[in-house]
């Protein structure tokens, strides 16, 4: 192995130098040069114009977009702000409702007490009343027996008295009440 890198370096030696190996030969070089250039004109006259005009549409389709998003992103913060503004009126609307729901109730519960305690105070009434009268019956029944139980024993009494009893009786009756 070593005999065959020592040929490959003998013959390396004797062909010149490392550079002709990276350069192509004049004629090649001539014709790779015409070949780019003619290359390079079509490209900068035709592709590149197409391809920047592209490029251009692109770009400001992209701009149209991103200016569109913006618009969209504003209206969005706009109803949100809306919806925002609606949700915490609805929560001051609903507060309300509650607090005259709650102010109806109480109202509602102070007339019944009122109603029930007026209500009350006459069926008292009514009863002190009935109770008046039953008493004002009662004592005018009991006067009317007394007065006939009186009248009873004094026809008794009266029977068995004599006249001269009777108006000393009657006398006295006269000086006691006058």
């Amino acid at each position: 192995m070593n005999m065959n890198l020592e040929i490959l370096l003998a013959e390396a030696e004797e062909s010149g130098s490392g550079i002709d190996l990276l350069l192509p030969a004049t004629s090649e070089l001539v014709a790779g040069v015409a070949a780019f250039a003619i290359v390079f004109f079509f490209i900068w006259k035709w592709a590149l114009p197409a391809l920047n005009e592209t490029l251009e549409n692109r770009a400001s389709a992209i701009e149209g977009q991103i200016k569109e998003a913006e618009e969209t992103k504003a209206e969005a913060e706009k109803s949100k702000s809306e919806y925002d503004e609606l949700v915490s009126n609805a929560d001051a609307e609903v507060q309300k409702i509650i607090d005259e729901g709650k102010a109806a109730a109480e109202k509602i519960k102070e007339d019944m007490i009122a109603e029930a305690k007026k209500e009350a105070d006459s069926i008292v009434e009514k009863a002190k009343s009935d109770s008046e009268a039953e008493k004002e019956r009662v004592s005018t029944e009991l006067k009317s027996e007394v007065a006939d139980l009186s009248l009873e024993i004094s026809q008794k009494v009266a029977s068995s008295m004599t006249k001269k009893d009777q108006q000393k009786l009657i006398d006295k009756f006269i000086k006691d009440m006058g």
